[in-house]
């Protein structure tokens, strides 16, 4: 039995008291932002770039809060699945990423929170680029030194290090699965 035979298939889902947290922090930070871009509190001395970013900022974190609300209430199903085979996120994507289109597993880091990075073949990579939406993150990615399919632990069951390590030994596995067979030589003959 092989070593890619012994890993189970892992499938994750979202953590209730990471996204708890997550809510915790979003609401009042919206609601901050609200009450001084509405001018709840009556105050004479607001500019208009102060009413501007705090209006930006009611747009950013309402959106952040109602999505984590979202998934906080509707998301009972895992998101994040890892197999002998390859990794699928449906929050990317429906499709399985094969471990033999990873070229390379890598760690982004971004203050304190670690985000797993596949770089894969240009062809399976132009998979998980179509759409606009899809073209300008990835484009975004790129600029800030991440390039490649971004796989973020945020409000799963599990942390950034401990993902990458498990990408990486199933990745390691995967491989080892094609490459063990040995090729076959013809026999002389005699």
């Amino acid at each position: 039995m092989s070593v890619s035979q012994n890993l189970p298939s892992l499938a994750i889902g979202y953590s209730v008291p990471r996204l708890l947290k997550m809510l915790a922090a979003g609401l009042p930070l919206t609601l901050l932002c609200a009450a001084v871009a509405f001018n709840w509190f009556h105050a004479k001395t607001l500019s208009e770039f102060q009413i501007a970013a705090c209006s930006l900022g009611v747009v950013l974190f309402g959106f952040v809060t109602c999505r984590t609300l979202w998934r906080l209430v509707s998301t009972r199903q895992p998101v994040l699945f890892i197999t002998r085979v390859g990794i699928r996120d449906t929050r990317i994507a429906d499709d399985t990423i094969s471990w033999r289109s990873v070229r390379d597993i890598s760690a982004w880091q971004y203050r304190s929170q670690v985000i797993v990075v596949l770089k894969l073949d240009p062809l399976v990579a132009d998979r998980f680029d179509a759409g606009l939406l899809k073209r300008i993150v990835s484009l975004m990615n790129k600029a800030v030194g991440a390039e490649g399919v971004l796989i973020n632990p945020g409000g799963l069951t599990i942390d950034g290090e401990t993902l990458l390590e498990t990408c990486k030994q199933y990745w390691n596995a995967g491989r080892l699965a094609y490459t063990a067979h040995p090729k076959t030589e013809p026999e002389p003959a005699h």
